[in-house]
């Protein structure tokens, strides 16, 4: 009997192969983006780790606005706080780029070479990898710093700008724009005392011994301050786990994990059901073969596990392929793609991990047995009797009184009610399609909006931050006072930037009071954090291990980063800050300030190139994700009308003979279905995108920006009008299906 089941799997897989290859296909796609997607992840989270473990990441760093003395760092030292410092000096370059030029590292952040060697000379440099790729640099070629001439000896990268932003309240990296470099102490030296540059950076990376902890560092930092303020010598104070730029792509890929292995399993458990609808439809078509088995003895198990054999192999060797697929250089590596061209890490060997080949091999098959099991075996469970008549236990639903006396409707209503099951799993199919294109158009549609809201609510043309401000305000110029705070939600720390401003400022729409401890916030805070009016809103500073609770007067439109506004006065008296101090300068035209004053300047130039990043690193991500939810829908769709037309195959030979064409057939048959597709659609497209609203935030939590994610309310009809179409697709493809089948059918001789 064995052997004839068999030959039996052999012959159902060749009469049915569209069918079987079209499920093949789905799990082989399915299986390949989990295993790519997740893979990615493993291998990006796992790699960086070790490689900033390896590279003597720091435990944490603090900038003062003097260097500290050598008694000092001693002091440290001898606490078991190993130092090194990271002075730097921002250069802008020709090309408006900004270079961050720093010494060799010699114990902390160690530089991880892709290419060449260190810089060990006068006139070499050692580039950031990123900056590299966007302006072509190749080892061995020159560059002009500061108006020297250096050769490029090495090309890197440094585990603390894993995310290579020039300040923690950036709202994306753009490499184009800025990097970093690294030469000789000497080098550095010299430059720094010729002069003529943007202000230097004092900012100390520290080790912490076993045992030790960033509490032992705040308080011998403290012991060095008894008369003194803060903010007269630490300006920032923040550890490696609340530093952005560092284990950036692992954070960013932590959330691609989680996400990739529960879409796996949603689309798999979807996959399993459409197969389960598949054996039952065998099932119900070989009933009488089945009862005459019964009768000749065979047994419910050796049946049973006939039927779901076929389902677990391919499902098997589906995902066999689709994790060959995911692990190899088009899979996983093509995923990391993404990762090097945002992120600046070292390029990675890529992992398999062994719970990623179980997921991708063992699952899919083991789902398959289970859900066909539970599916078939109350059907399997009746008599020899039954099974040879073939009798099914009629749905109360099919014996529904229908009043109209239009036929066709009639029938409509009927098929539908007899393809229950067929008709759900269309739902289910479109309801996780609607989900997965949902996830990709809130992508599109938050980095258009982050691009169109930051451009729109720039009202200056630049805007310059001081280290060491002017007594008299340049004219031209409106004067603000600025002071970076951080908030940490959902495990990730972001800065925001507290402006202060008086009530004439022609550039910010906020409208500050002169209530102490209140704020106007940015609707990026807004959309980010979820505040209204009237919430309290609490930040931090991490330098002085204080907290400061706001209260919110009012949303203005302002989407740069993140930023709220106080009174300018308010916000001077509460940050202990002298009367009529400031440090932000805003402006129409350039404005003569010397560099050794500035931190940075912004242009509005600046801003657009940097909104302009979301839509360009996310465009391939996003273009994959519409297409596999389309991709799904399709084959979801397609699969289950041709179990309808399958099902139907005897009554539509018989009403051929009675003269009907095929177009008529069709309106039957599948136009029915257009009404459940239309149901289905119109009732899963708002819930599917309140889903994602509500899943999104935890994917982007580490992107400094808003989340504005509403669209305009034409989407909706198009994303209507779009699964309309593919059900016309399906009707067009199944309606030559139909024509193939023969009014003769009603004349074989039928198992």
């Amino acid at each position: 009997m064995n052997q004839v089941f068999r030959k039996r799997i052999v012959r159902d897989l060749r009469e049915n192969f569209p069918r079987w290859l079209a499920l093949f296909l789905m799990i082989v796609m399915g299986m390949y983006i989990v295993t790519s997607v997740v893979g990615a992840a493993e291998t990006i989270i796992t790699k960086s780790r070790r490689s900033a473990l390896k590279n003597q990441v720091e435990d944490g760093e603090f900038t003062t606005l003097f260097p500290l003395t050598q008694e000092q760092q001693a002091l440290l030292s001898d606490a078991g706080i190993l130092l090194e410092k990271k002075f730097s000096l921002d250069i802008p370059l020709e090309d408006g780029s900004i270079l961050r030029l720093m010494k060799n590292r010699e114990t902390i952040n160690l530089i991880e070479l892709d290419e060449g060697q260190p810089a060990k000379a006068m006139g070499e440099v050692v580039l950031e990898k990123r900056y590299c790729e966007e302006h072509g640099y190749a080892v061995g070629d020159g560059i002009k710093v500061a108006g020297r001439k250096f050769v490029i000896v090495g090309i890197g990268t440094t585990p603390d700008y894993d995310l290579p932003i020039g300040s923690f309240s950036d709202m994306a990296a753009e490499s184009a724009l800025f990097g970093t470099a690294f030469v000789t102490a000497a080098q550095y030296e010299e430059i720094a005392g010729n002069g003529g540059l943007r202000s230097e950076d004092y900012t100390y990376a520290y080790r912490l011994e076993k045992g030790k902890s960033e509490e032992d560092v705040k308080r011998e930092l403290k012991a060095f301050l008894p008369e003194q303020k803060k903010t007269e010598l630490l300006t920032a104070f923040v550890t490696a786990d609340r530093n952005p730029r560092i284990l950036a792509a692992a954070g960013d890929m932590v959330m691609n994990k989680e996400m990739g292995l529960i879409a796996g399993v949603v689309v798999m458990t979807l996959f399993a059901y459409v197969i389960s609808v598949f054996v039952i439809h065998q099932i119900n078509r070989e009933a009488g073969v089945i009862g005459t088995l019964y009768a000749l003895g065979v047994k419910k198990k050796e049946i049973l596990t006939h039927y779901i054999m076929l389902p677990a192999l391919v499902t098997f060797v589906g995902g066999v392929i689709g994790a060959a697929l995911g692990f190899s250089q088009i899979g996983i590596t093509r995923q990391m793609g993404e990762t090097y061209g945002y992120f600046s890490i070292p390029a990675f060997n890529t992992l398999c991990p062994a719970y990623l080949i179980v997921y991708a091999v063992v699952v899919p098959p083991l789902l398959s047995i289970l859900v066909n099991f539970v599916t078939l075996n109350s059907r399997l469970s009746q008599t020899a009797l039954s099974l040879m008549r073939n009798e099914q236990k009629a749905s109360g639903l099919r014996r529904v009184a229908l009043k109209s006396h239009d036929f066709v409707r009639n029938f409509r209503i009927r098929q539908t009610l007899r393809e229950l099951r067929a008709s759900i799993t269309v739902v289910l199919g479109l309801f996780v399609s609607l989900l997965v294109f949902m996830l990709g158009l809130n992508c599109y549609v938050l980095c258009e909006n982050v691009a169109k809201d930051s451009v729109g609510s720039v009202k200056f043309a630049y805007s310059y931050l001081l280290k060491y401000p002017e007594e008299q305000i340049p004219e031209g110029a409106q004067a603000c006072y600025s002071e970076s705070l951080s908030k940490t939600e959902k495990g990730f720390t972001l800065d925001v930037s507290v402006i202060g401003i008086d009530a004439d400022n022609r550039y910010f729409e906020a409208k500050p009071s002169d209530k102490e401890n209140s704020i106007v916030i940015g609707k990026s805070v807004a959309t980010k954090y979820g505040l209204k009016e009237g919430d309290s809103f609490t930040l931090t500073d991490s330098a002085d291990e204080k907290d400061y609770e706001f209260a919110v007067e009012g949303v203005c439109d302002y989407a740069v980063g993140l930023t709220v506004f106080m009174d300018i006065d308010v916000m001077r008296s509460r940050f202990g800050r002298e009367s009529g101090y400031y440090n932000m300068l805003l402006a129409d035209r350039p404005l003569a300030v010397e560099e050794g004053r500035l931190y940075g300047v912004t242009s509005r130039t600046d801003i657009e190139r940097s909104a302009a990043v979301f839509t360009k690193m996310m465009t391939p991500m996003i273009t994959m994700i519409l297409s596999v939810s389309v991709i799904i829908f399709f084959m979801v769709m397609y699969l289950m009308t041709g179990v309808m037309i399958s099902r139907a195959s005897f009554g539509i030979s018989l009403i051929k003979i009675f003269g009907f064409r095929t177009r008529e057939i069709r309106s039957l048959y599948l136009d029915g279905g257009a009404v459940t597709v239309a149901v289905g659609a119109l009732v899963g497209i708002w819930p599917a995108k309140r889903v994602i609203d509500a899943v999104y935030p935890h994917a982007v939590a580490n992107v400094a920006c808003g989340l504005n994610l509403r669209f305009s309310w034409y989407f909706y009809p198009f994303i209507f009008a779009g699964i309309v179409l593919v059900y016309l697709v399906v009707i067009v493809l199944q309606t030559k299906k139909i024509a193939r089948i023969s009014p003769a059918e009603v004349l074989k001789n039928r198992e």
